[in-house]
């Protein structure tokens, strides 16, 4: 069983983890640690019999309990939950009701609906998840439309008694913090729904939602005036007040999500084309860089006499080629050429897609590469042996071809390249180590043609 203490180590760990602006959801990386999530349990329930849970109140209230009845069967968990003794949600901060969240193994939260209302005290809600293993927690938050839970965690699921198995919650990809969010006290002219839509509405203005979603917001300010007006009327105005002012939290909410999916867009371009600039200028100052090399070298080599000369030169050129590349990526001069390497580091764990580093070192190395037109280049991608060989030699395929087509982006002939996964067939370092499966993680251009073609005759 979870101890009061366990459970409070939670919600602080979860608090200190809390970085991001206030009032937006924050999407990240896991924000706990499983040293930190996991004191909360989770449960997969066998399918058939009921299970039966009993809800324990955070440090976070003083008062609050509950239980839960789950039945999984056919692909779908039938939840019942029952709470009470809950305090009034403006108790603890700028809430106007409580959700039920099902937590998944993957992390995600979803919401399962409301329980109780402003006055706190006790509620009952029957739901349904489509899948049979999960962790439930009861948070306040500002609105019923939110689609983050909040750190404002009052209530965790410990098993009475289980028809299934129990394993520990490691990890949670998103929450909110309201932490600065301004309470607004409940009277006439601000009812509980009233106060829920005008935070919808502030928290999409946090998010950015007038910069980056101004139609939907809009929207949502219109539809809190409507809402705003009903309040003061009479009769059957005053009576759609409420349903106009659900109307204006899920427009809220709408312009919340749109204004964050604008920033991640917007946020994605800005970085393309600060990336495209930087690259540009690079590959006209090697060009420059490349065009005196060239000419100094061509100079050498008349001075030299024909076929001491022509060596001389060509050994020069190797030489300046290898230094020129080593500002943009490691590289050495081997038996089969020049090699310049990609760490694994550049590439997200499991995945061949570049990261902004890599981009900009690829870049570089483009521009350099252009004041040789006689070059080759072949591609090679190497994994470490973990993992079955043939998901090795998938993805140091597809890590090659990531690169093959980024080059070929930045104006290297197609012509001039070839690609190649070699798995983890050829290591340079030792696979029982971390350090040694990191170094074996790359990408290695193998250059040839040019000043290598002297080289190697």
């Amino acid at each position: 069983m979870t101890s009061l203490r366990s459970v409070f180590q939670i919600l602080l760990g979860m608090v200190v983890c809390a970085t991001a602006l206030a009032q937006a959801p924050d999407r990240r990386e896991p924000i706990a640690s499983s040293s930190v999530l996991s004191q909360i349990s989770m449960y997969s329930y066998k399918e058939g019999p009921k299970s039966k849970l009993e809800f324990r109140p955070t440090p976070l209230v003083k008062n609050g309990k509950g239980d839960a009845e789950v039945e999984y069967e056919n692909g779908n968990a039938r939840i019942d939950v029952r709470v009470e003794d809950l305090p009034p949600p403006p108790k603890l901060g700028p809430y106007t009701t409580y959700i039920l969240w099902a937590l998944t193994p993957d992390g995600r939260a979803s919401n399962q609906g409301v329980l109780g209302d402003i006055d706190g005290g006790k509620g009952r809600l029957e739901t349904q998840h489509s899948a049979p293993q999960f962790a439930l927690i009861v948070t306040a938050e500002p609105h019923f439309a939110v689609s983050a839970p909040s750190d404002m965690i009052v209530l965790y699921n410990v098993a009475e008694k289980l028809k299934g198995t129990e394993t520990k919650v490691t990890q949670l990809t998103e929450r909110a913090d309201y932490s600065r969010l301004a309470p607004i006290t409940e009277s006439k002219a601000h009812s509980a729904d009233l106060i829920a839509a005008e935070y919808s509405i502030a928290i999409a203005a946090a998010a950015g939602a007038d910069k980056y979603a101004t139609s939907q917001y809009s929207t949502a300010q219109q539809k809190l005036s409507a809402a705003e007006n009903a309040v003061q009327g009479k009769g059957a105005s005053r009576r759609q007040a409420p349903a106009l002012a659900r109307e204006a939290v899920l427009a809220g909410e709408d312009a919340r999500r749109e204004a964050m999916n604008g920033k991640v867009a917007a946020d994605a371009a800005a970085e393309r084309a600060r990336i495209e600039q930087q690259a540009a200028a690079e590959r006209a100052q090697v060009e420059r860089e490349g065009a005196l090399a060239a000419q100094a070298a061509a100079q050498d080599a008349a001075q030299a006499g024909a076929a001491e000369g022509a060596s001389r030169a060509n050994a020069a050129a190797r030489r300046d080629l290898m230094a020129r590349l080593n500002q943009a990526l490691p590289t050495e001069e081997t038996d089969r050429g020049l090699v310049s390497q990609i760490g694994g580091v550049q590439f997200a764990t499991g995945t061949a897609n570049l990261s902004a580093s890599a981009r900009e070192s690829l870049a570089r190395f483009a521009g350099i590469v252009a004041s040789y037109p006689d070059l080759k280049f072949k591609i090679e991608g190497h994994t470490d042996s973990t993992g079955s060989d043939e998901i090795n030699q998938q993805l140091s395929t597809k890590r090659a071809i990531a690169v093959r087509d980024y080059l070929i982006g930045q104006k290297v002939p197609a012509s001039s390249i070839d690609a190649e996964g070699l798995a983890s067939s050829h290591p340079i370092a030792d696979n029982s180590t971390n350090d040694g499966r990191a170094r074996n993680r790359r990408v290695e251009i193998v250059i040839t043609g040019g000043p290598m073609t002297a080289a190697a005759q």
